[in-house]
Formats: structure tokens, C-alpha cells, sequence
């Protein structure tokens, strides 16, 4: 790198793709490399050789963007990291988002308004295509007739469980199988080569709509294109397995396992790089602010769809008993699978980002110095961000409350559900739970999750505008924190009741209120 100034646009240009790029060709068709013979083989290649040459990759272009390498090389960087995340290894996939998480934080102070484009229509392209809708049609069971029906049922009134009562065909050979870790080849995300976004985070035939509920009010996703990218038409074999094997269930096993990994993957990179998990204060919690202030509203739009239909495919997969059971009965799972991670993690990454641009929206400051240009921005888009915190805010108070009624409420042949297992579970995982330490696990998957929320609440207080914000979120909210302490307090979970008790003492003490009906009535 000590000469690379020196270089013009156009020889950096061939350097890269004819000699830096060159050494990953292998990923694109690993099947036709003499190289490997299995799945194993590639991942010890690439974790002892080329994860080296990949962290390289990103430093070298950290170095001369933007006055060396322009926004196409960019793509092309992009395009090789999607090449590793995609393949079907949960090892390449960590290693890809992790270079990923490299790329944009190093980086992400010198990207304009098309360079971030390409990284979140990146982002929002993974995400789409890694939703493993398999888990419905596998089943019998159309997801986009899932979706329709879910969104009906709410706008009749019907009970949230609604999905449940979804009919199913008889178990038939035709619907047994996927067409293998074949289909996940052949489906993998394409790079972006342009610099766009996405009128709809749609499925790859272009199916699938986001639900009303949680659209934004405005476009702020345009299209991603529809190039698909070089892939390998015949999947490799994992070292030890059998002919019999990999024609049988198991490849759907893998398949949607694959799936459900790397969207666990992509929320917990969005997490990490917003400092979801973070306490303020230290050197992850400044590189996450920074972050946030060099990101438009219109792109944090785009990653917020992302995590938001992520969470309403894991609910409605939760929320619907029979076609859970089916995958059991068809042999595809071994254990009643959940995505209650899934759910409750993008929930809680969501949660952290819009609470963010509506503290700088309603004027109460996150941190010490958050630029003005980027407060006038959030407070254009104030009502936006309003109205998808109250639905998410609604929806976690439900969640909790709900599942630990349905916890102790159930028998034991119906509280599989609440198992807090990931899909990936094997059959170590297969043992009985008690009925108290199933809804202490489900307890606990929402815990954090709504203790931010009532922090954020109380935050509220703290406004300029004479605690108008607080007000109004104590007063759209109040008949689930009366429900919520109330449930809370039958399970013993002190660290909830004592949030929400702080949140009443704020409203009784600084607004002056002497009863519910006040605030109801404000």
C-alpha cells in the first residue's frame, strides 16, 4: 500500500479485478475447483487463507476511497463480501458480515448519499433473500397467502392467532422436499451494481408486499435490480455424508437452517454497529453515534424495513401452530422449530434506532453533541418516526404480556411454542421444559426489549417542549402499562415492574396528574 497513491483510477481498477479479485474466483463455482471436494474443505481454506486476504481487501480500499477508488470499485467490493455471505457455510457467513461490519465503520464518515445507497440496498438484498420462506411453502402452506390472511384477520378484528387456523393439505411427496442446498445456490442475492434502493424488500418472484401496518408513509426504498450473480449449479457435500443423505431430508434441514443463521447474523450486525447491545459512554458506544449522525433518514428507513419485516415473518411463523407441527411430521425438523430469536432481536434493534431519531426529533439529547443538521432532518420526518415507535412500542407490550399468559395458561402439548430455541436446534435440545422455566425463557427473550422501551418513555420527561412527548406516550400507552405491571408482578419480574413504576411516578410527580382518567382524557 506504501505506493498505491500513485496509481491512477483505471490501473487501480485492473489491479483489483485481475489480480485482488482473482484470488476469490473459487468462491463464484467452488463446486468446479479442483480445490475442494467438500464444504469443510472450503471453509478451512478460507478461514486460514483467505479470511487474511479479505480483511486486506478492506483495508486496501479504506486507504484510497474515495481519492483512488471511486463508488463502482465500491460495488465490487460489496459484491465479493455478498459472494462470501451467501455461500452455504454458517463459518463464510460470519466471516462475511463480519468484513461487512469492517467495511462500513471504517469507512462510513467518507460515504455521500450513492455510497450508501449500495450499502444499504446490500444490506436490504441479504436480508430479503436470507427470510426462509421455505419454512412455509415446504409445509404446504403459502406464505404470501399467510400474509394475506394475517392482514385481514386484523383489519376484521380477529384474535392475533388467527394463522393457526390456516388449513393445510395432506402430507404429499411433492411438498416433502426442497429441491435440496441446490436451491439455496441457485437463489443466492445478486450484488448491486448500481446505486439504488428498493421499492419493495419482495421476494426473488416478486410476491411478496410489505404489510400496510408497518409501511412507511413515504417511499424511501426503491428498486435493487434483478442481476443474479454466478453460482454454482451443484452444491458441495459436507465431509462424511452419504449419497442417501443428501437426497433425502436433510438438505432441507441445512437449507433453512443456513437461512435462519444469517439473518440471525444481519441483526445481530445491525445491533452491533448501532450499539444496540452498547452502554454509552465508551469507545463502541462513540463509534455507534457517529455512525448513526452519517445516516440519512432515508437510509435508516431502508435497514428499519429490513428488521421490521424480519420481525413479522418470525411472529407469523411463531403464531402459526400447524404448519410448525407439519415440518416435524414431514421429517424436516427434528424438534418444534422456532424463531423467537429472530423475532425478538430485530424488535429490539428497531426499537434502539427509532428511539434514537425520535429523542433528536422531540428535541432531548442522546448525546453531547449531535450535529444540528442532523436534528432538523429527524424532525422531518418526526410523524413518521412517531407512528412506527407507538406500533412497535404496542407490539412489544402485547408480546410480553401475552406470552407469559399463554405460558401459564397452556398444557404441555401446546407450550412447545414458547420454546426459546432457534431453529437450529438439535435433538440435545429436545428434553421437556417445566412450564416455570418456559415462560422464564419467554419472559426473558422480551425483557430487554421492554425495559428499553419504558426508558425510553421516562427519557421523554426530559423534552424541551414542556414534556409534551411524554405525555402524549404515557397517554397512548397507558391502558398496557397498567396491563404490563399487572403481569409483570405475577411472574416476579422486578426489573419491569420497577420501569414502569418509574414512568408512573414521573407522570404523577412532573405533570401534576392525580388519576389515570387525566392523563386518558389529555
Amino acid at each position: 500500500m506504501a505506493h498505491g497513491q500513485h496509481f491512477s483510477r483505471g490501473l487501480w481498477a485492473s489491479v483489483l479485478r485481475d489480480l485482488v479479485f482473482a484470488m476469490f474466483a473459487d468462491l463464484r463455482d467452488p463446486s468446479a475447483s479442483r480445490r475442494f471436494a467438500t464444504v469443510d474443505d472450503l471453509e478451512l481454506w478460507f478461514s486460514t487463507t483467505l479470511i487474511k486476504a479479505l480483511r486486506h481487501v478492506i483495508a486496501l480500499f479504506s486507504r484510497y476511497y474515495p481519492t483512488h477508488l471511486s463508488n463502482a470499485m465500491m460495488s465490487e467490493v460489496l459484491e465479493l463480501l455478498v459472494m462470501c455471505i451467501a455461500q452455504p457455510s454458517e463459518v463464510l457467513g460470519k466471516i462475511g458480515t463480519s468484513c461487512l461490519q469492517d467495511l462500513i465503520r471504517s469507512n462510513h464518515a467518507k460515504w455521500d448519499d450513492e455510497a450508501w445507497g449500495l450499502v444499504c440496498g446490500t444490506l436490504a438484498r441479504l436480508f430479503n433473500w436470507s427470510q426462509p420462506r421455505e419454512l412455509f411453502t415446504i409445509a404446504g402452506a403459502s406464505w404470501e397467502a399467510e400474509h394475506r390472511r394475517v392482514i385481514s384477520a386484523s383489519t376484521n378484528g380477529s384474535p392475533p392467532h388467527v394463522a393457526d387456523s390456516a388449513v393445510l393439505p395432506p402430507i404429499s411427496p411433492a411438498v416433502r422436499k426442497l429441491p435440496n442446498t441446490q436451491a439455496y445456490a441457485a437463489n443466492r442475492p445478486s450484488p448491486l451494481r448500481t446505486a439504488g434502493s428498493a421499492a419493495s424488500l419482495s421476494s426473488a418472484d416478486g410476491n411478496d408486499t410489505p404489510s400496510p401496518s408497518t409501511a412507511p408513509t413515504t417511499p424511501v426504498v426503491e428498486s435493487l435490480g434483478s442481476t443474479m450473480p454466478i453460482v454454482s449449479a451443484k452444491p458441495l457435500p459436507r465431509a462424511g455424508s452419504t449419497a442417501s443423505a443428501a437426497g433425502g431430508d436433510k438438505p432441507d434441514y441445512l437449507h433453512i437452517t443456513l437461512k435462519c443463521i444469517l439473518q440471525l447474523l444481519l441483526i445481530q450486525t445491525l445491533g452491533e454497529l448501532f450499539g444496540a447491545n452498547v452502554e454509552g459512554g465508551g469507545s463502541e458506544s462513540q463509534q455507534a453515534d457517529d455512525l448513526y449522525c452519517h445516516l440519512s433518514a432515508h437510509h435508516l428507513f431502508i435497514l428499519l424495513d429490513c428488521l421490521d419485516q424480519s420481525r413479522a415473518f418470525a411472529h407469523r411463523f411463531n403464531m402459526n401452530r400447524k404448519v410448525r407441527r407439519r415440518l416435524v411430521e414431514m421429517g424436516v425438523m427434528p424438534t418444534m422449530p422456532s424463531l423467537l430469536k429472530q423475532e425478538t432481536g430485530s424488535v429490539l434493534v428497531e426499537l434502539h434506532i427509532l428511539q434514537r431519531m425520535h429523542l433528536d426529533a422531540m428535541g432531548v439529547a442522546y448525546m453531547e453533541q449531535v450535529p444540528r443538521a442532523v436534528i432538523t432532518e429527524r424532525e422531518t420526518v418526526a410523524d413518521e418516526v412517531d407512528d412506527r415507535l407507538a406500533m412497535l412500542m404496542r407490539t412489544v407490550f402485547v408480546q410480553y404480556c401475552s406470552a407469559i399468559r399463554i405460558n401459564s395458561a397452556e398444557d404441555d402439548s401446546d407450550t412447545e411454542y414458547r420454546r426459546s430455541v432457534q431453529i437450529v436446534s438439535s435433538a440435545k435440545n429436545t428434553a421437556d421444559l417445566s412450564v416455570a422455566k418456559r415462560s422464564v425463557v419467554v419472559t426473558s427473550s422480551w425483557h430487554g426489549s421492554l425495559i428499553a422501551m419504558l426508558g425510553h418513555i421516562a427519557e421523554l420527561s426530559k423534552s424541551n417542549d414542556n414534556a409534551k412527548p411524554f405525555r402524549a406516550a404515557v397517554s397512548r400507552h397507558w391502558p398496557e402499562l397498567v396491563d404490563t405491571i399487572g403481569v409483570a408482578a405475577s411472574v416476579s419480574d422486578l426489573d419491569v415492574v420497577g420501569a414502569v413504576q418509574r414512568v408512573l411516578a414521573i407522570a404523577g410527580s412532573e405533570l401534576k396528574l392525580s388519576s389515570a382518567k387525566y392523563i386518558i382524557d389529555e
